[in-house]
């Protein structure tokens, strides 16, 4: 990500009317390169016998006649110490060793000399982040191994080496090293530049003129191939293998030119973090589809967009990838809410809209029945009449007999389809009254033998809805319509029982039975008695009786404060 935020800096550099990169840490340093021509011309490849350091010597003297800043000696001087060299360092005192590895105690480096009369500093390579490019300038680490090196500490480093002795000049670039918090990391600020290097054959050259080296830091390190072809060292965002020295140069012009960038702070980016998923989670939530994803996209560029502006010209790296997750996990968790709250309000308005059918389907069952009973009912008795004069005048033929028991019979049919329709019963006795009828009905017609039973508080008319009082009317009505149909029961109970604000009611046969398994989903009348039932928000469920061996009991409860659909209670005082 950071590599990436590199390239993007180096594009947008590009620009005719961006700012452009201050070039004061190239004018201040030079790099002298031990290449592949220089192990030719010179004829050896490392500088850790007394030739080839003579050689460095020689160097050294001819770089301090240029009058630099500082020398910095970037290479590997594992071996014997040449006293020219030593000497060298001991009359100029302003040269920086870089040597791998610590110097103290050990058997195979000239430490000794060294370390007497140089300004020799150990530091550890700089470390590379998870894709290999971006190097953090080594500040600060933890040591968990050793316990009195447990916690943060400084970690010898050649850049600090580099600016603690280049304070001596009177500028004091370390402060900049050291106003990081412990939880920060400093990356170095890479910018595609090119630093003015010398091949080290041709600065040993008696005609070369060391003028080009004054007041700068001068760096002389090794750029050979297989240095730059181990897969294992540090690579930079714009140069394809670097050596070390160039990337060392890269962290020391970093800090010159005050430009090192930050890591965000970890308590600040959990604050971020928590913000940043909040306010997500609270837009993706409220807004439709197609802008939540608009919105998103947005986030998501605007996110991106901060972090370049931040990187670029606060030097500060503002995290991404979380805050990406983050608004990619609060578009998911949004999205699935946002359609669950939709499915909930369909599914309100879908029970809204099946009360009102069935409202208006006992509107119009009422009227049904209320044209029966005014003029269907009304002409049959009329025609009743009529037979009962006919049997008078024909008293010697059977057939006005005959038809006078065919039209009581149609008479009480009629009565009784008109109940069915619409149950006055309701209205004329109240609720428990007709709950008792229906089965006081089923006794007379089947010779079922019938027990209605209240058990608690008795149900005052004023705690059931009428429009829940008609749906548990007919739901009742049903059952007891199965037991007539299927059961071939000899007895069936209905119990009322008040259990605080729930309304139970239980139909209960010893007939032969139904297996609740087995209950077909596409049974009409028990699909009847589930709509119904969905339709006040009660519960329905058919299971074995305790009281009988065989037989069913059915049980609808619900609540006193029955659901009525918006505009219904309108509705119901017509029904």
């Amino acid at each position: 990500m950071l590599e990436w935020r590199y390239k993007i800096a180096e594009r947008l550099s590009a620009l005719p009317s961006f700012p452009k990169y201050e070039t004061r840490a190239l004018k201040s340093i030079a790099l002298v390169a031990f290449d592949e021509n220089s192990q030719f011309d010179l004829g050896f490849a490392r500088f850790n016998d007394e030739d080839s350091q003579k050689a460095l010597a020689d160097l050294v003297n001819k770089i301090e006649e240029g009058h630099p800043t500082l020398v910095v000696i970037d290479l590997d001087l594992r071996g014997a110490a040449n006293q020219e060299l030593v000497s060298a360092i001991r009359r100029h005192r302003n040269v920086v060793l870089a040597l791998f590895g610590s110097l103290e105690g050990s058997t195979d480096l000239p430490a000794a000399d060294f370390l007497v009369h140089a300004a020799a500093y150990g530091y550890h390579e700089l470390p590379k982040e998870p894709g290999g490019f971006v190097l953090r300038l080594p500040r600060q680490s933890s040591d968990t191994d050793q316990p009195e090196l447990a916690g943060v500490h400084e970690v010898s480093s050649l850049t600090h080496a580099i600016v603690n002795a280049y304070r001596s000049t009177g500028v004091d670039y370390v402060n900049r090293l050291t106003t990081l918090r412990p939880d920060q990391a400093g990356y170095i600020n890479y910018h595609n530049v090119t630093y003015d290097m010398y091949p080290m054959s041709e600065v040993l050259q008696a005609n070369f003129k060391p003028e080009s080296f004054d007041n700068r830091v001068v760096f002389i390190g090794s750029t050979l191939t297989p240095r730059r072809m181990d897969p294992a060292r540090p690579k930079a965002p714009f140069r394809q293998d670097p050596p070390d020295t160039v990337i060392h140069a890269d962290a020391l012009a970093t800090v010159i030119n005050n430009e090192i960038i930050t890591s965000f702070p970890k308590p600040y980016a959990k604050q971020f973090l928590l913000i940043t998923g909040a306010l997500v989670g609270a837009i993706a939530s409220a807004l439709p589809m197609g802008k939540r994803a608009l919105a998103m996209l947005l986030s998501g560029v605007i996110l991106m967009t901060l972090a370049q502006i931040s990187f670029q010209f606060l030097h500060v790296a503002l995290p991404v990838v979380s805050p990406l997750a983050m608004i990619a996990s609060g578009f998911i968790l949004g999205t699935v809410i946002n359609l669950d709250t939709d499915l909930r309000q369909r599914n309100r308005e879908l029970a809204a809209a099946r009360e009102m059918m069935q409202v208006r389907a006992e509107e119009e069952r009422k009227r049904i029945a209320g044209d029966l009973h005014d003029e269907t009912l009304p002409a049959l008795s009329s025609i009743a009449r009529m037979v009962d004069d006919m049997s008078v005048e024909f008293s010697d033929s059977s057939s006005p007999r005959q038809m006078r028991v065919k039209l009581d019979d149609a008479i009480s049919e009629m009565r009784r389809v008109i109940n069915d329709l619409h149950p006055s019963v309701l209205e004329t006795m109240g609720f428990l009254p007709a709950l008792e009828n229906l089965v006081r009905m089923l006794e007379r017609e089947t010779g079922v033998a019938g027990n209605f039973d209240i058990i608690g508080d008795e149900v005052q008319e004023n705690e059931v809805s009428d429009f829940a009082k008609l749906q548990l009317y007919r739901i009742v009505q049903e059952s007891l319509n199965n037991v007539r149909k299927h059961s071939a029961a000899s007895r069936v109970d209905v119990i009322i029982e008040k259990k605080g604000e729930i309304l139970e009611i239980k139909v209960t046969d010893n007939g032969k039975g139904i297996d609740p398994r087995a209950i077909r989903p596409d049974s009409h009348g028990l699909l009847n008695i589930r709509h119904r039932a969905a339709l006040v928000g009660a519960g329905v469920e058919w299971t074995k009786p305790k009281q009988f061996g065989s037989g069913t009991e059915f049980i609808v409860s619900a609540t006193l404060v029955l659901r009525e659909a918006e505009g219904l209670k309108g509705l119901e005082k017509k029904v």
